[in-house]
């Protein structure tokens, strides 16, 4: 499955604890990988022409994380133990006032096969209030370095829910 040039792509280990008793990775599992891309991206450069400047949780503004509002996946094969690592994509479909959507391809270094494409909502909030807040503009910029389109889930988005970075 072709995954957006604008992607972060990291590589994952799948560990002897994420197969369930068939030996194939557990569908629950997945979403932590998924998680695990989503905070390596909030490691990266918050700006790309200066990489020892702050990292994108740091534009995110004092006393305010992300929470998740809503996680799809579908899957597409199976998973089990290997020496090798799986690559985990992640790339930002749509940013809103309080909110942005990520998407994830779980595949093969090579791109010959993916296990699994996935989405999730993020919701900035204020620590202290617990309540959502505006998205600051350095952050939304470092969020949209990483634009690319809708997860192409099988199931086809119903076109009023359908929005572009």
């Amino acid at each position: 499955m072709p995954v957006p040039p604008s992607a972060a792509c990291f590589p994952l280990q799948v560990r002897f604890g994420d197969l369930d008793a068939y030996g194939h990775v557990n569908n629950a599992t997945y979403f932590s990988y998924f998680e695990e891309a989503r905070v390596r991206l909030h490691n990266l450069p918050a700006d790309a022409a200066d990489p020892a400047g702050p990292v994108i949780r740091d534009v995110q503004g004092p006393g305010k994380f992300t929470l998740v509002a809503g996680q799809e996946i579908e899957y597409r094969a199976p998973l089990s133990l290997r020496p090798e690592p799986v690559s985990v994509n992640i790339w930002v479909t749509h940013v809103g006032g309080s909110s942005f959507r990520t998407g994830y391809v779980l595949a093969e270094p090579d791109d010959s096969a993916t296990y699994a494409v996935g989405s999730a909502t993020m919701v900035l909030v204020e620590r202290a209030s617990g309540r959502p807040v505006q998205l600051p503009e350095a952050y939304r910029a470092a969020l949209l370095r990483f634009a690319g389109p809708d997860v192409p889930f099988r199931r086809p988005v119903p076109a009023q829910d359908r929005q572009e970075a």
